[in-house]
């Protein structure tokens, strides 16, 4: 696990104390005394802050996902066109990402889609959702449950955050890119009457949602956009090495000595040892970097803090590729981030879907071609 070990300590770990040395620096001259960082991508976070955090703010971690605070808003959608408002855009959505998103697990959704004729992992293009009879016919089916199931998420996320405490002025954390999550709490703050006060700091962040509370962003934000193509070309990969050894929050349930508790989805690596020992090298490669440079004081800029993991992901090599290769994300089936079959066994449909898939778009198509080719330009031109 050394190489694992090397690029936590050479790539990640300045990576992640330029962002909290940021971070701390920001909340102080704001005057927080309180922060809240969000699972599973505020794990990393809070750990490296707290190794730096000597400033006496409480930083608290609190399991939040998009799937866990905008289930809670669902019963109050109006039809099946107003129930569509919370689905994040993506270019393609599946079956089974709309059934999650309604708040029903693999099970249920697998009989809804037998009774429908159609598959968990057919897609609609998003722009046509509206239109789509069966995804219509899913909602109307179902709003009864829908409906009973967002009242319960409700009243045990309201619990929730009151036991967080996260009531009056606070600061949130997370890893950023569309700034959903900070719309759903804001959303869920304001039609419950919680006056409470809050802004959000993160990686980066271009909000697609109009939100009425501040976001800031250490690498981009809407007063320098200069970075965001560079990182979001490796999205995912920033993701699975910030986040914790367990799955998303799902919602909440209460607990026998009635707390409120985060009910998780099974974690991805959850039955693979090697993986969890990659994963815990990088890792405490990572920390102990913040743990030298705080003790050094660490002068560097962020430019050379940030600049080697930047790009690692815009400019991989193959052996880069085969080093996270195991990286992937869950929609029904696995979905790699990296070619996992030569390119001549991919039909053009085939490759073009999982390129679209993929979360490391410079990594996949440089596993795939294999050839020294200015992938990133490629990457530019095809999200233009």
């Amino acid at each position: 696990m050394k190489k694992y070990y090397k690029f936590g300590y050479s790539r990640f770990g300045p990576f992640l104390y330029g962002f909290v040395r940021w971070l701390k620096n920001e909340l102080v001259k704001k005057g927080y005394d309180k922060v809240f960082f969000f699972s599973r991508d505020g794990y990393m976070m809070k750990k490296a802050f707290d190794i730096i955090n000597d400033t006496g703010i409480q930083a608290e971690y609190a399991y939040f996902s998009r799937k866990s605070l905008r289930a809670p808003l669902l019963h109050s959608c109006t039809d099946f066109e107003d129930s569509l408002k919370y689905l994040s855009w993506e270019r393609y959505i599946s079956f089974g990402k709309l059934l999650e998103y309604y708040g029903f697990d693999k099970a249920e959704s697998s009989d809804i889609v037998a009774r429908g004729g159609f598959e968990l992992g057919d897609c609609i293009a998003f722009d046509s959702i509206m239109s789509n009879a069966a995804a219509r016919r899913i909602y109307e089916e179902n709003r009864d449950t829908i409906i009973s199931r967002s009242l319960e998420q409700d009243r045990l996320l309201t619990e929730y955050t009151g036991q967080l405490g996260m009531r009056g002025r606070f600061a949130i954390v997370d890893i950023g890119w569309h700034g959903n999550m900070q719309y759903y709490l804001e959303q869920f703050a304001l039609t419950h009457g919680l006056g409470v006060q809050f802004e959000g700091f993160y990686i980066g962040i271009d909000p697609v949602k109009k939100l009425g509370t501040t976001v800031n962003g250490y690498l981009f934000d809407s007063s320098d956009m200069r970075n965001r193509k560079r990182l979001l070309c490796f999205f995912g990969g920033y993701e699975k090495l910030l986040q914790s050894f367990e799955g998303s929050a799902s919602g909440y349930a209460g607990a026998e000595d009635g707390r409120i508790v985060p009910v998780l989805m099974p974690y991805e690596y959850e039955g693979d040892q090697w993986i969890q020992k990659a994963v815990k090298s990088w890792q405490y490669g990572a920390l102990r970097f913040v743990k030298k440079a705080c003790e050094t004081g660490l002068a560097d800029s962020d430019r050379q803090l940030t600049e080697p993991l930047i790009r690692f992901g815009m400019k991989p090599t193959v052996r880069d590729t085969e080093l996270f290769s195991f990286f992937y994300i869950t929609d029904g089936t696995k979905v790699y981030f990296t070619a996992q079959k030569p390119l001549f066994r991919y039909t053009p449909k085939e490759f073009l879907h999982a390129l679209s898939d993929s979360s490391w778009k410079t990594g996949f198509m440089r596993s795939a071609f294999r050839l020294p080719l200015p992938y990133y330009q490629i990457y530019r031109l095809l999200r233009k």
